[in-house]
């Protein structure tokens, strides 16, 4: 017992000098909106120092250090994390309700600002109802368009039938694939509002609908749907 009364301290003491001599960078960063370099305040972002370990086949990320920070009133923020020889930045912003970010991880040299472009969202609520039906295998399905750009689904509203669900699956080898849900529906009464938040640098700014009525098959695109970028755009998406 004495024995593990003397090593207790003298493990503190080697844990305190390993802490103390490590190297650390100082990383300072920008979130900024893509449209105009203007500074966003309060976004967070996961920042790490990382490193490439082994070669070939063996290879793998070594994570060194991660904070998470908040971006002050002009967008910046600062860190210190370890560091070490041939380290690396990585970031990680995923956005809020009022501005998208990146899910994946980006990458910066030590020493490099780091400047993380955003856009604004848009917001769009999209009134769906079904004001000619034919029968219950009336059929819609409807998704916003923006080009290239991906669009984040908020929530959808039912008034009438509800829209497809499809509830998690069990794979025949393990696992399951989760449960989803579609912006379609199948029968007469749909009355519906799906809510959309779609970055603001978008080429376009429309509706994407398939339809089955009567047996019969069609698709297309709505024009354009006007916005102010300041508000809710309700649109009406009648069939």
């Amino acid at each position: 017992m004495k024995i593990s009364y003397l090593l207790f301290p003298i493990f503190l003491i080697l844990i305190s000098c390993s802490s103390d001599d490590a190297d650390y960078a100082t990383i300072n960063g920008r979130v900024v909106r893509a449209i105009n370099g203007n500074g966003i305040p309060d976004q967070s972002v996961i920042v790490m120092t990382r490193k490439h370990t082994g070669s070939g086949m063996l290879s793998s990320i070594k994570e060194l250090d991660r904070t998470e920070v908040t971006t002050d009133e002009n967008g910046d923020f600062s860190v210190a994390l370890i560091t070490e020889a041939d380290a690396f930045v990585t970031v990680v912003n995923q956005g809020n309700d009022d501005y998208s970010g990146n899910a994946s991880y980006v990458d910066y040299p030590i020493g490099a600002p780091v400047i993380i472009e955003v856009d604004k969202f848009i917001k769009f609520k999209i009134f769906v109802k079904n004001i000619n039906p034919i029968d219950e295998n009336d059929f819609i399905n409807i998704d916003f368009f923006a080009g290239l750009l991906s669009v984040k689904r908020t929530n959808i509203e039912n008034f009438g039938v509800d829209n497809t669900y499809h509830p998690e699956e069990q794979l025949p080898g393990g696992g399951s694939i989760g449960a989803w849900e579609e912006t379609s529906w199948t029968g007469t009464n749909v009355n519906s509002i799906v809510y959309y938040s779609v970055p603001e640098t978008a080429e376009h700014f429309k509706i994407r609908w398939f339809m089955k009525k009567n047996g019969v098959e069609s698709d297309g695109f709505t024009n354009d749907i006007p916005y102010n970028i300041n508000q809710l755009n309700p649109f009406s998406f009648e069939y």
